[in-house]
């Protein structure tokens, strides 16, 4: 009995450290992603958002701190201080301070895929020769609740993000995404009043 007890306890250590392996070969992963993504001051991504059977197109762009969001006719427009959510169907502009620890794809691209703040506990739950899927969980309660990125390896790029809150997983789908080079017009991330004079405008800062 003493030799079953002591082989279970072997092979339990032994898979503990292989648990913790993976776990640091996780945050390595996320930290080359968060940091080759980081290197790029003007991006653009092209993106399908699935939420059950349902599915849309989007687009987005950064630019520092600055950003653009389309979503079907929905846009949103963010200066690095304010963001203007447009939606047309109610004739409406929605104004907030910008959530600055948000690392959702659709209110805060800008952080996307920022995960190297100590935030979130790694776990890498599925890995082949190209790609790994990497879970993220919250170190405290997060509006996001868990996060799981898809990304290619080599050279290392993010292909999905799906985030499980509540019982419910919406999963976007990156079909594209592209240095943006030489001079980037900022206009495309400024709001401009002008353009939505018939439109009720809600500013909740």
């Amino acid at each position: 009995m003493k030799r079953v007890i002591a082989l279970i306890s072997t092979v339990l250590c032994a898979m503990n450290v292989m648990a913790q392996n993976g776990n640091d070969d996780a945050k390595a992963l996320i930290g080359k992603l968060s940091e080759q993504m980081r290197s790029m001051e003007n991006y653009e991504v092209s993106f399908t958002v699935v939420s059950g059977e349902q599915k849309v197109k989007g687009y987005y762009a950064v630019s520092g701190e600055k950003y653009y969001i389309s979503i079907d006719d929905a846009e949103v427009f963010c200066d690095g201080g304010a963001r203007y959510e447009v939606n047309p169907a109610n004739k409406e502009v929605t104004v907030d301070a910008v959530d600055t620890k948000s690392h959702n794809i659709l209110t805060n691209p800008t952080r996307a895929f920022d995960f190297v703040d100590g935030d979130f506990n790694f776990e890498m739950v599925a890995t082949n020769a190209t790609s790994t899927t990497i879970k993220l969980t919250p170190k405290e309660n997060n509006a996001l609740g868990i996060i799981f990125v898809d990304m290619q390896r080599e050279p290392v790029k993010p292909t999905a993000l799906a985030y499980e809150y509540d019982g419910q997983t919406i999963k976007i789908e990156i079909n594209s995404l592209d240095e943006m080079t030489g001079m980037v017009d900022i206009s495309m991330f400024t709001f401009d009043k002008n353009n939505y004079r018939s439109y009720e405008i809600v500013d909740f800062r």
